[in-house]
């Protein structure tokens, strides 16, 4: 059975049109696999670090020795970088480091209690880059217990104002010795927590993932438990509801 030339040329129009609708989607499919694989190699590699640091120094299940509270950011990521092959350690924006400081976006809205507006941030200064091109961030605190009055918050760190606009006092005690942040693909977009950032909480005995909805939980939740799927807001910084 033959085709004519008018048949052929509208087949080959619905080919493209379908094309045309469905690439975006495989193509942004294909984009956060390589992102969800990349989190979980980069979170594996961090968790094995930390290992082998404790079997070395014969401090197996005890993280105070190398996130020491006594020391800064940057003494603290230097050591650590040593159980990282091939690392590169930054801790501060010179010339050869200028690449890796730039400012991530949240994975939700946080509103500035004063002007409303979605916020971002920037990473910690000590930065450790891996060898294939990810970012280890470290936040080294000074303390592994700490107590603070804050206000009350939602699920996505904003306060809690009442119909006057009020906020309630809550005492808050945190338990972390010190924070990482990871990038997992470095300065390469989207720089955005939830899609390729995320963060550690490091406690005195375990480093476990932060899976608050700021810096990605829902996202990095899914990641850990097979399921796949990112969830995150996209907007713009600076962007108002």
């Amino acid at each position: 059975m033959a085709f004519t030339l008018a048949e052929v040329l509208i087949t080959l129009g619905i080919i493209g049109v379908v094309a045309s609708l469905t690439m975006p989607s495989l193509i942004q499919k294909h984009k956060e696999k390589e992102l969800i694989t990349r989190t979980k190699r980069v979170y594996s590699v961090i968790q094995n670090a930390v290992l082998m640091a404790q079997k070395e120094n014969d401090t197996v299940g005890d993280n105070t020795f190398l996130f020491d509270t006594s020391k800064t950011s940057a003494e603290v990521a230097s050591n650590f970088a040593k159980y990282f092959n091939g690392a590169k350690v930054c801790v501060s924006a010179s010339k050869d480091c200028t690449n890796y400081y730039y400012s991530v976006k949240f994975a939700t809205r946080r509103k500035d209690d004063s002007s409303d507006v979605t916020i971002g941030t920037n990473l910690p200064t000590a930065r450790i880059i891996t060898n294939d091109g990810a970012i280890i961030a470290i936040g080294q605190l000074s303390s592994c217990e700490r107590t603070s009055i804050d206000c009350e918050r939602d699920a996505d760190y904003n306060c809690i104002k009442d119909e006057n606009g009020n906020t309630t006092d809550v005492m808050k005690t945190s338990y972390n010795c010190a924070f990482i942040d990871f990038d997992v693909n470095g300065p390469k977009p989207p720089n955005q927590f939830g899609q390729d950032v995320y963060e550690l909480s490091v406690n005195v005995d375990k480093i476990v993932p932060n899976l608050s909805n700021l810096p990605g939980g829902k996202s990095f939740k899914n990641i850990l438990t097979g399921v796949d799927k990112l969830e995150y807001t996209k907007y713009n910084v600076g962007e108002s509801d």
